[in-house]
């Protein structure tokens, strides 16, 4: 009898394991995407007016729906559907703030531009403070329309009393891209270039 039982076993185990293994040959293997790259800035950018130094600040407001790893595009009026097999290898939370001090430093050139603490103590420097309303995708066509809404305010980090902000600011950029996952990726990290022209600009 126990014998018998102990054969029944092993069989189990045997048609389980045989069953994980055709799971994990025929599923897709995950790929994994994030803002990299350096794009190009915008031919029409403009450095600004502000020459003080700027902290960003590396917590930035995100819709809930990003704080996840996938890839999400809208579905339907208002539906939702991760990117099959597609996942960022980074949390948006933590490579927004870093890819967007980068476009921002690149654009203020010579002009100071850091992430959380200013680079000189004793500079006149200013905090920036960014929300992000909407970063989100959509079909549009054969392709798919990254939608980008975003607002912006200051704070003075070491200004003297009553000193002079730039003025709050907003933006909604849209741009269009293949139906891939690397193309989305890749308009994501263009979007948030473009993001940076525009605070610059406005400062």
């Amino acid at each position: 009898m126990k014998t018998h039982l102990r054969q029944r076993r092993d069989l189990l185990l045997l048609a389980a394991a045989a069953l994980a293994g055709c799971a994990t040959r025929d599923t897709p293997p995950r790929r994994l995407y994030g803002l990299t790259g350096t794009p190009p800035l915008p031919l029409d950018a403009k450095p600004g007016q502000d020459g003080r130094a700027w902290v960003l600040s590396p917590q930035i407001t995100l819709p809930e729906l990003l704080d996840r790893d996938e890839i999400l595009v809208a579905e339907g009026s208002a539906g939702l559907r991760p990117w099959p097999e597609a996942r960022w290898a980074e949390p948006l939370r933590d490579a927004l703030p870093r890819v967007l001090a980068e476009d921002l430093g690149r654009l203020r050139q010579p002009y100071p531009v850091s992430l959380g603490t200013p680079q000189d103590r004793d500079a006149e420097s200013l905090r920036l403070l960014l929300q992000v309303d909407e970063w989100l995708a959509r079909p549009d066509g054969d392709g798919l329309l990254l939608t980008l809404r975003a607002r912006w305010h200051w704070v003075p980090l070491r200004a003297p009393a009553g000193t002079a902000l730039p003025a709050r600011g907003m933006a909604e950029l849209t741009l269009p891209c293949g139906p891939q996952a690397d193309a989305l990726a890749h308009a994501y990290r263009r979007s948030v270039t473009l993001l940076a022209a525009r605070i610059v600009a406005a400062s």
